[in-house]
């Protein structure tokens, strides 16, 4: 039984502290240790994933609430990995690793496309669903790791063909475009079968809210949960996309104006 209210449910698993030190470490590695206006996009992107991953959100996801466990997926993968990979500096395309990330993805956005899809169906999979939480409760266990990790490497892999620091090497605007727009679809449909999937497909809050009983904080019940998750996999995951798909639209069409106005002073000249 939880006697202890929500808010003070903070768990700091050391792995997901060491993965965002390190983190911290790469970024100011890639930008020379210096400050840049990068800095407030990494820390935002560093704050949403301690957030996630170690608040009372990631307690009601881990113990009550599928739909609270979906927040944190659409947060690491469709938010945290975009903002750390657009706070990368420019100024690093002179590291040898990230010219060949940025290169490889250039020629390979179907695998990053694949990468981002991948892993949402993957950790979606009923069987792998519930043994996940087996030992995630655990302080020392490394599986909260896996699970954050994962997502959040997916979500910079993702983004990388449209918002990687080498802006020569991104993907062609409206190839941008049908990238997540087909990303949205199947991001459609895997919301659409969570939603309207028999109760028993997740035993892992169902199980649990056997036992909670009266502990349910807000007496959400668990069909009511698996839909609201459902419709978080589906709704705003898909609104992030297409959000995605205006601003490339938008760059494409601004692109084009400044082309023309080019060609137009060199005729003139």
């Amino acid at each position: 039984m939880q006697t202890k209210p929500i808010l003070w449910e903070w768990h700091f698993n050391p792995a997901i502290i060491l993965l965002a030190v390190g983190l911290a470490y790469m970024y100011y590695r890639l930008s020379g240790f210096k400050h840049n206006k990068s800095n407030l996009i990494f820390f935002s992107a560093l704050f949403l994933f301690l957030i996630t991953e170690c608040s009372p959100l990631h307690f009601l996801g881990m113990h009550y609430y599928f739909s609270a466990h979906m927040i944190t997926h659409v947060i690491l993968l469709l938010i945290c990995g975009p903002l750390l990979v657009m706070s990368i500096p420019a100024s690093s395309g002179s590291d040898k690793t990230v010219v060949l990330l940025s290169g490889f993805f250039n020629k390979h956005s179907w695998l990053a496309w694949f990468s981002g899809v991948a892993i949402m169906w993957f950790w979606h999979i009923p069987v792998i669903f519930d043994a996940s939480f087996v030992h995630m409760s655990s302080w020392l266990s490394p599986v909260p790791l896996l699970h954050g990790g994962s997502m959040l490497l997916a979500g910079m892999i993702f983004s990388w063909p449209l918002f990687g620091p080498d802006k020569s090497l991104h993907v062609h605007p409206l190839l941008g475009v049908m990238y997540l727009f087909t990303a949205c679809v199947s991001c459609s449909l895997l919301g659409l079968l969570i939603t309207f999937a028999p109760l028993t497909t997740y035993h892992h809050y169902v199980g649990n809210a056997m036992i909670m009983g009266a502990a349910n904080p807000w007496q959400i019940s668990p069909t009511t949960d698996q839909q609201a998750a459902g419709l978080i996999m589906w709704v705003p995951c898909c609104f992030v996309y297409l959000t995605g798909c205006i601003y490339l639209l938008q760059r494409w069409f601004a692109e084009g104006q400044v082309s023309s106005k080019n060609i137009h002073v060199h005729l003139n000249t």
